[in-house]
């Protein structure tokens, strides 16, 4: 195991230009996973990181040293506290870190059971949120378009908790092209929408469409969608934040499909099969 304590070591510097830089991560297809429950997602969905960096106190965590161990062959390195700590993207470190390639996104079923597209949604937060609770609703797929905050940004990782690796996330999508193409219903969730959401049938294919946090949907995904939605909010609040929406649309889809829920879940892994 190399140790580094010094800020003019070639590694540090090249790992920290990495960390402080979306551009660079874009370039370098690399991300950076910072703790111990995104680096422990990332090897439970059966993938290897590249490069796993560790301070003392996180060497010495027995759930860590357990981590590393499981990242092998991976080079692992051990820094010192400070450097460590100006690499870490978090308040309070765990003492591990991870560099990994950044999965690609594929090829989306056109009868995907439950799709998730994202309009220009810009806070890291929202992004991050809509993530986790595509993978906790079984949604295969989350589709966004090119003005999204970045899908593997520190941000995004830390809000979603994990739920990237149990998706197939296509980053920069055509969503119009993609909705001309779906063979299920698409619902745009719209303020004015024609529609209740809790009028819909969604017990079949079906993809949910988000926009952005404050224009909303453009008229053009409006138009492509086959049904526009509201959420009945008898309440004195305009609107609902876009991560609050989305994921209600998703539990919403969970909860029609009820008892037939097992049967969902299958198809679900069929589908992740056949991208596979």
């Amino acid at each position: 195991m190399k140790s580094i304590a010094s800020r003019e070591n070639a590694a540090y510097k090249a790992i920290a230009k990495l960390v402080a830089s979306g551009a660079e991560r874009r370039r370098s297809g690399v991300s950076v996973l910072d703790g111990a429950h995104l680096l422990g997602a990332f090897l439970d969905a059966g993938r290897a990181p590249e490069e796993v960096m560790v301070n003392a106190a996180g060497l010495a965590d027995a759930e860590i040293a357990a981590l590393v161990e499981r990242s092998a062959p991976a080079r692992v390195t051990l820094f010192s506290e400070a450097l460590f700590k100006s690499l870490s993207t978090v308040d309070s470190p765990t003492g591990v870190i991870a560099l990994v390639r950044t999965p690609r996104g594929g090829e989306v079923q056109v009868r995907a059971p439950l799709v998730l597209l994202l309009e220009d949604i810009q806070d890291p937060g929202n992004v991050g949120t809509l993530l986790r609770s595509a993978a906790a609703a079984g949604a295969g797929h989350v589709l966004l378009s090119a003005r999204c905050a970045f899908a593997w940004s520190p941000k995004v990782l830390r809000a979603a908790m994990g739920a990237h690796f149990a998706l197939n996330i296509v980053e920069g999508a055509d969503l119009a092209a993609f909705l001309a193409r779906y063979q299920g219903t698409s619902v745009a969730l719209a303020g004015r929408g024609e529609a209740s959401l809790y009028d819909l049938d969604m017990t079949k294919p079906i993809a949910i469409v988000v926009g952005n946090e404050g224009a909303g949907l453009s008229p053009a995904l409006l138009e492509a969608a086959t049904m526009r939605a509201s959420i009945p909010m008898p309440g004195r609040v305009e609107s609902l934040n876009a991560a609050t929406a989305g994921s209600i649309c998703l539990f919403e889809a969970v909860r029609q499909r009820g008892k037939s829920a097992k049967g969902f879940g299958t198809q679900m892994n069929a589908d992740r099969g056949e991208r596979g």
